[in-house]
């Protein structure tokens, strides 16, 4: 569990139980996240954000379209999978992002590690 600090205080972080941002507000972030000019520019913002929101399955798979690498795509599913408040649909709606052999295999090794420590 994270620890928040709240007004001189500490309480136990929620787990996301719903979107954080509207609709609106994820449009406009997803469209930064693709302006940026380079892929180490886009995943420093998605790392910047997307640990402060909760995201659904499908946020999460539009801003991993963003993103032009599907290492990169792994790299950013590693740290914003926790942030999904719809995890049952990540496997179905994330697994067509990963075309190639290796990525494929990659994203099936995270997925049983991921599962794993769900449980």
């Amino acid at each position: 569990m994270r620890w928040l600090w709240l007004w001189g205080g500490f309480m136990w972080a929620q787990s996301c139980v719903v979107a954080s941002m509207s609709e609106v507000e994820f449009n406009y972030f997803r469209l930064a996240v693709a302006s940026q000019s380079v892929e180490a520019g886009r995943i420093s913002l998605l790392r910047e954000v997307v640990p402060e929101h909760c995201l659904s399955a499908a946020q999460l798979r539009d801003l991993l379209w963003t993103l032009e690498y599907e290492s990169s795509r792994l790299e950013v599913l590693r740290f914003a999978a926790d942030r999904v408040y719809n995890p049952g649909q990540l496997y179905e709606l994330l697994s067509p992002l990963f075309t190639a052999e290796g990525s494929q295999r990659e994203f099936e090794r995270w997925w049983e590690k991921w599962q794993k420590k769900k449980r």
